[in-house]
């Protein structure tokens, strides 16, 4: 049995520049937002780590993460320091900004920006007023952080959104961030979820496939169906992390994944040794979309 996606030359790296946050959403925790781990006005430690990988892949895909990624200085031009024509780069944001923030932010090249809506703190019509100057501009994909309490407020931004040049992707919410168990949503709301997928976003601008898309045996699975059917458990199997997938926490430590799998391979402020071989995966869920795409197959039981 093996899992793959659609552009196996492309690593993916995942930067936790900081952990400040203006949010505090009930199911996330302190390590995404207690403001203990600031962002760095050096960023030569940023560039090189992000040089070795590129060393190693034809293809770099670079997502950024906190804190709310948009509250370090001069994010925009930490943004072109580290992008090139083979490295793009995708951040999330709670779209909390003002509205002239967002007029203002410019990139030199295309990026991906996700537009994550979290219920308990968006005012939903600025959070669509946002999507609304980006669209035209950039790549745009909102998630809707889906709960049973919002189901509807989630369905009615959900056709609102659909209007603009924006993908649409509601996502079953887990109980608290670093764990696998989903809220308790009823059947309708896990069916809702996976069929209401709307793909409507700029095309990436560039000519390379971003690594997004999941094929199990060949056959191409959506992430939210994978979660709700509970087919994200791949202990035991072989995967390429650390290889085309890799972590940088907040305080600058290096793993292979978000889930730590093999343990710390270094620190981005200090010294580091880039993994050689693929790597037995030991935990029992994958609840990271971006880890569990990376290649991975399942050896057949010999008698």
């Amino acid at each position: 049995m093996r899992l793959d996606n659609n552009n196996p030359d492309c690593a993916i790296v995942t930067l936790f520049t900081h952990n400040v946050c203006n949010y505090n959403c009930s199911y996330c925790n302190d390590y995404h937002r207690d403001g203990s781990y600031r962002w760095s006005d050096n960023w030569t430690p940023w560039i090189n780590f992000i040089k070795e990988v590129e060393k190693r892949n034809k293809y770099v895909y670079v997502e950024i993460l906190g804190g709310e990624p948009t509250l370090q200085p001069k994010f925009s031009d930490f943004i072109d320091t580290i992008s090139n024509d083979n490295t793009f780069i995708e951040f999330s944001t709670n779209a909390s900004r003002t509205i002239r923030y967002w007029e203002n932010f410019h990139t030199k090249k295309n990026c991906f920006i996700f537009l994550s809506w979290h219920s308990e703190e968006a005012d939903d019509d600025h959070f669509y007023r946002v999507a609304e100057v980006l669209h035209e501009r950039t790549t745009v994909n909102v998630p809707l952080m889906v709960t049973p309490e919002n189901f509807e407020r989630a369905k009615k931004l959900h056709n609102r959104l659909k209007q603009l040049k924006v993908s649409v992707i509601p996502r079953l919410t887990r109980q608290n961030i670093e764990k696998p168990d989903l809220m308790d949503f009823n059947q309708e709301q896990k069916d809702w979820a996976i069929n209401a997928r709307h793909i409507g976003q700029k095309p990436f601008g560039i000519e390379w496939d971003i690594p997004r898309k999941i094929f199990v045996d060949g056959y191409k699975k959506h992430w939210a169906e994978l979660q709700a059917n509970d087919q994200h458990k791949f202990n035991g199997w072989k995967c390429m992390a650390g290889l085309k997938r890799l972590f940088v926490d907040k305080t600058g430590d290096i793993y292979r994944c978000t889930q730590t799998v093999g343990g710390k391979i270094g620190n981005i402020f200090g010294e580091y040794e880039m993994p050689e071989k693929e790597i037995t995966c030991n935990v029992t869920y994958c609840p990271c979309k971006l880890d569990a795409i990376i290649e991975k197959w399942k050896e057949p039981i010999r008698a």
